[in-house]
């Protein structure tokens, strides 16, 4: 991998912060950088500045549109095509934060306590505390989204502008500890999808892009609290764990992984780790983007495609190696998540990806959707036809 902005090799290029300011920078900082750039654009009259920042790399990478709002609200707009995974850390700074992911694969990494699957398309409201940092990965590939930063004064403001229908709103970001993360996902609402495409596709350039920005900023964040309070409404918690709730929802995940021939319950994993069966379900939803069944369960089915492919054991001995008894049970499930047997993961994996180590490659990385279209081209399906999506129930033995 090419070395960017002064990245040694081997080290993921980072975001928008380092770019700007370097390793480890916040948020603010990076602006202070922004601001200095030759080619920021000010509108002091509105207390109004940003630039369009294009993406550092040997190719054509897309650009970050950057823009401050009295130093109260910072927006960053992401249309970018990346050609390497990026990675950078978010150190605290008592935002609150609205995240809106159009396309893209990206994670948080909060070290040793636990990993958060960024969903898109969806709206993530996040509010970090003031001992709590993390790291920030998105992967290689198309990646739309736009970022509201919001100062705690300027949305203490708002909240109190709303009156008494912002007072749950209120007492959720309330609760947040110093060593607390809060995080709410939440579906698009139609408007603020419509309001994040016209950001992305901004049509004006210098002083008026910067107030076309302002006024689409109002407009999003009343979408923000509109989906939030019926989010609310709906009876649909957001989750706020400290790090010791991170810290036994990942122990719980290391376990899954480390003995993939036995399934324990969620209430056994639960009372294992010390937490209870409610907190971890939640939690474990929050960081992974999936049900801890599922989780097991696209484990064992990717480790059982390693086996048969990569190890080129018997089917029999691969079923016992992921937690079936019975090897019609561990049929029946491989084929319906990848939509072919296990008797023809070789024939089909292995070819189709021109090499054995392209094959084993893409294994090794959790490639089951890549494997997956590979079996469809290869029985004459079309590409866009959705394989098998993961069994509704487990297997008799795994219940």
């Amino acid at each position: 991998m090419s070395t960017l902005s002064g990245t040694p090799a081997g080290v993921p290029p980072g975001l928008f912060r380092t770019s700007l300011a370097g390793p480890q920078s916040r948020l603010t900082e990076a602006f202070d950088a922004l601001r200095m750039r030759p080619d920021c654009i000010s509108v002091r009259e509105f207390g109004l500045y940003g630039a369009v920042v294009p993406v550092p790399g040997d190719a054509e990478e897309g650009v970050w549109r950057m823009a401050s709002i009295r130093d109260e609200i910072f927006i960053v707009v992401s249309d970018c095509n990346y050609a390497h995974s990026r990675s950078e850390s978010v150190l605290p700074e008592s935002f609150v934060e609205f995240h809106f992911s159009l396309s893209g694969p990206a994670s948080v990494d909060f070290s040793d306590t636990g990993n958060l699957q960024v969903n898109s398309p969806n709206l993530l409201v996040c509010r970090q505390g003031a001992d709590v940092r993390y790291q920030v990965t998105c992967g290689p590939g198309p990646w739309q989204s736009v970022g509201l930063y919001v100062t705690q004064r300027y949305f203490d403001r708002l909240l109190r502008s709303l009156g008494g229908e912002a007072d749950r709103i209120r007492a959720e970001l309330a609760a947040i500890g110093f060593d607390q993360i809060y995080n709410r996902q939440m579906p698009f609402s139609v408007e603020a999808l419509h309001i994040a495409e016209q950001l992305l596709a901004s049509p004006y350039r210098g002083a008026r892009q910067m107030l076309y920005l302002e006024g689409k900023c109002t407009e999003i964040l009343c979408a923000c609290i509109e989906m939030w309070l019926a989010h609310l409404n709906a009876d649909k918690p957001g989750e706020t764990l400290s790090a010791r709730d991170l810290r036994l929802i990942e122990k719980a995940r290391e376990m899954i992984v480390g003995d993939l021939r036995h399934a324990p319950t969620i209430p056994e994993l639960a009372r294992i780790v010390g937490t209870n069966a409610s907190k971890l379900k939640r939690g474990f939803k929050f960081l992974y983007g999936m049900t801890i069944f599922d989780y097991g369960h696209r484990c064992r089915m990717n480790h059982a495609l390693h086996l048969l492919v990569d190890e080129r054991q018997p089917v029999g001995q691969v079923a016992l190696a992921v937690g079936y008894q019975h090897q019609t049970s561990f049929t029946a499930a491989f084929r319906d998540y990848f939509g072919f047997a296990p008797k023809d993961a070789r024939r089909l994996a292995s070819p189709l990806a021109h090499s054995a180590a392209a094959a084993t490659n893409t294994i090794a990385q959790g490639g089951s959707e890549r494997v997956r279209e590979l079996a469809r081209q290869a029985a004459g399906q079309p590409a866009d036809q959705p394989a098998n999506e993961i069994a509704d129930k487990a297997a008799p033995e795994q219940r």
